[in-house]
């Protein structure tokens, strides 16, 4: 009775097309670059102009797309000015959460090399096969999804505050493509480089203006059209 009532509500034939058509479940796990942080003053970008959002709207109503993410979140390590940032904790809890899952999308690794944190890329990368090994395993709620590692784009010249964090680290962001195409290969998950179409911006020297994640969101799309 409860399901007849639920469809009657939804007396709109559109609204039923698109509740039936939402057939892959794509999970989006990132850092501040996922969640969509404004160099220009710190704000979030609105959900459309981040890459989850483009990505959505690029492959339209046979997907559904979640942004799990939060900035500063690192592959496997706790950040001492800010608690719960290690992906690896997390991520068990944000897989059951929303299984069934097709299709996860991990980009992180920027934040393993802050220096509060201490990381290199060699390291970064044995963060990374740590999330790829958790998603691999059995999940309540269905089989393993497939995974997609996007290297993260390089840093460029830092403002002041982004000095502090990652200063003398901008050679090192260079490998982490490199290491994550392994990573990648061993894990036999797929690859996908953002430095390949989008550059950060020249306001922090991290983050990518709307203009990027445009780019970057509809890249990923072609992508996911070929996974999935």
């Amino acid at each position: 009775m409860n399901l007849l009532f639920f469809l009657y509500k939804l007396h709109n034939s559109k609204q039923l097309i698109v509740l039936f058509l939402y057939l892959k479940t794509i999970l989006c796990f990132g850092d501040s670059l996922t969640w969509g942080y404004n160099p220009k003053d710190g704000t979030r970008y609105p959900y459309e102009q981040t890459w989850p959002g483009i990505l959505q709207e690029a492959l339209g109503a046979g997907y559904r797309v979640i942004a799990e993410a939060i900035y500063a979140r690192t592959t496997c390590w706790e950040l001492p000015y800010v608690p719960f940032r290690s992906g690896k904790d997390f991520l068990p809890v944000v897989l059951e959460a929303h299984s069934p899952l097709d299709l996860v999308i991990i980009m992180l690794g920027l934040n393993d090399l802050m220096k509060l944190c201490g990381k290199n890329a060699d390291e970064s990368a044995w963060g990374l096969l740590a999330l790829t090994r958790i998603i691999q395993s059995p999940v309540f709620g269905g089989i393993p999804p497939k995974i997609l590692i996007i290297a993260p784009p390089v840093l460029g010249k830092l403002s002041p505050f982004m000095e502090m964090a990652y200063g003398g680290m901008e050679e090192e962001s260079k490998k982490l493509a490199s290491r994550y195409k392994i990573i990648a290969e061993t894990a036999l998950c797929e690859f996908l480089d953002s430095n390949e179409f989008i550059h950060v911006s020249a306001v922090d020297g991290v983050h990518p203006l709307p203009d990027q994640y445009k780019i970057l969101g509809e890249a990923i799309a072609d992508k996911v059209k070929q996974l999935l």
